[in-house]
């Protein structure tokens, strides 16, 4: 949570610092970027026993493209997505044992539809944009197997849609080049719900699933 008001405050001093100008360049952005993926999941399973279960999860290193129609100087309309595999970790502590733990990579893909705002279109050597929309985020199932577990564990999970804010800026390579290098980072507001897969009795369990992005990639304008 403290993430994301920091980056929500960001993200609000940059749009009131923002005076747009006269000209922008309108027409088709195609980027292509690596992506940091950064969930903020931490959640306890409360057993009743003892045992509670600790779900927490990892960063994943995934790639992603968008292409963006910018219909005026100030505004476009971006369409994009990206995946990453972070890992999901499942801990308890066994009085007699010490810490458990049992983790597996959980595939994420992620769809978004951003309204971007160009705030420097003016600018010939940057272009800083901010942009919110909807995230649609498809979730793979988790399979827990090994030494640490007495039999193997499986879990379906729920795609999920959600809220979306980032923040970019654009650099020209070259005064009257098309090629650009970009940098950015996005917030995503979600869930994650899971069951049990080989238990029809068992219920499912909804964690906040927000993840914090970080891109940085080239882009071409046409």
């Amino acid at each position: 949570m403290k993430r994301a008001l920091i980056f929500l405050g960001v993200f609000a001093l940059c749009g009131s610092l923002a005076v747009p100008a006269t000209a922008g360049e309108q027409g088709w952005h195609l980027r292509v970027f690596a992506a940091g993926i950064d969930p903020d999941l931490d959640e306890t399973i409360e057993n009743g026993d003892g045992d509670d279960i600790r779900v927490t999860s990892g960063t994943d290193l995934g790639i992603g493209a968008s292409l963006e129609y910018q219909f005026t100087d100030l505004l476009g309309i971006d369409v994009g997505g990206f995946s990453g595999s972070p890992d999901v970790e499942l801990s308890a502590d066994i009085p007699g044992y010490g810490v458990l733990s049992v983790r597996d990579a959980m595939s994420t893909q992620v769809l978004t539809l951003d309204l971007n705002f160009h705030v420097t279109p003016n600018s010939p050597s940057f272009d800083v944009y901010l942009g919110a929309g909807l995230a649609y985020l498809w979730y793979g199932d988790l399979h827990y197997d090994g030494p640490e577990v007495a039999e193997p564990l499986s879990f379906r999970t729920d795609n999920d849609l959600g809220w979306t804010a980032k923040a970019n800026v654009a650099i020209a390579l070259g005064k009257t080049s098309d090629w650009t290098a970009f940098g950015g980072l996005r917030y995503i507001w979600s869930n994650l719900e899971g069951t049990e897969a080989d238990d029809p009795n068992a219920g499912s369990e909804s964690f906040s699933f927000n993840i914090f992005s970080f891109s940085v990639g080239i882009g071409y304008s046409f």
